[in-house]
């Protein structure tokens, strides 16, 4: 039962009309501990998925890497560095879910050999600082493979940021293109309009709080989250997010709670997360960042 759920979450069209799911995972133990709430939080190489508006504020170059073990070993990786310039700031990433070897059948349920799905993304990004707002674009080729079947296409995010004082206000446009065209259906990308606010407290606490919308009939989603600075270099982060949301026991009897915590630096910034993922169970997040 797992397989087939993981299959139909991550690989085949989901909500019926949409495939690439994957994109829609999240990414970014810090952004994910906060329930995801990041669109207008973030400024840091993580916003290349959440919102590109947000590499403008970037002051020094930045490398990120995130990892997520999830369910029958499926595994869900981010790399990104950041370049600022006085131009702008340029960006390039990688996104990877591998299911590494599963379990065929044919209709009558008995096994036929082992065969790999995974999907992958690689985003190219530009970001400035702009007279009313910053402003940021990322273009993505994405690949999916489920066994012999494969579908190739090109996606498209772009994102506004604009501080006011403690409060800053985002909102992105993420995944917008034709979609993959596996075998003789073509499906559309997981499009998602996100408006978000953030409120930076005095003494390093933030507050975070963001709706997303799925205009092609995937719903809405709401997000809220916030960080506690308990000392000079740690910080403790917890979460709610509507999406997921399902009974049973840990953290799904909470319905969306999300928990985590980071050490940071001048140069360094590690962080974990957990969340729930609905019959998938929790799933921990990891993530290293450098700035330099």
């Amino acid at each position: 039962m797992k397989t087939l759920a993981l299959l139909l979450l991550f690989a085949a069209p989901a909500r019926g009309a949409e495939t690439a799911a994957f994109l829609d995972l999240g990414i970014g133990a810090r952004a994910l501990a906060l329930g995801g709430a990041y669109t207008a939080l973030g400024e840091d190489a993580h916003s290349l998925y959440w919102n590109p508006a947000g590499l403008a504020a970037l002051k020094r170059r930045e490398a990120a890497v995130s990892h997520a073990e999830l369910a029958l070993r499926t595994r869900h990786d981010f790399l990104a560095f950041a370049y600022p310039t006085e131009r702008g700031t340029f960006a390039g990433g990688l996104t990877h879910l591998s299911h590494g070897e599963l379990e065929g059948r044919d209709a009558l349920g008995r096994p036929t050999g082992g065969f790999e799905a995974s999907d992958t993304a690689v985003s190219l990004a530009y970001a400035a600082k702009g007279g009313l707002a910053d402003y940021g674009v990322a273009v993505k080729y994405i690949r999916g493979h489920i066994g012999s079947a494969e579908a190739q296409g090109v996606g498209l995010d772009a994102g506004l940021r604009r501080a006011l004082g403690a409060l800053t206000l985002g909102a992105a446009l993420r995944n917008v293109g034709r979609g993959l065209k596996y075998d003789t259906e073509r499906d559309d990308l997981p499009l998602r309009l996100a408006f978000g606010g953030a409120y930076r407290l005095t003494g390093g606490h933030a507050l975070a709080a963001e709706l997303v919308n799925g205009p092609r009939g995937a719903g809405s989603v709401v997000s809220i989250g916030g960080e506690y600075q308990a000392l000079e270099a740690v910080f403790v982060r917890a979460g709610y997010t509507t999406r997921n949301v399902a009974g049973g026991s840990g953290f799904d009897a909470v319905r969306g709670l999300t928990l985590g915590m980071g050490f940071k630096n001048e140069r360094w910034e590690l962080s974990y997360g957990v969340l729930p993922m609905g019959e998938l169970g929790n799933t921990h997040r990891f993530s290293l960042g450098s700035r330099f």
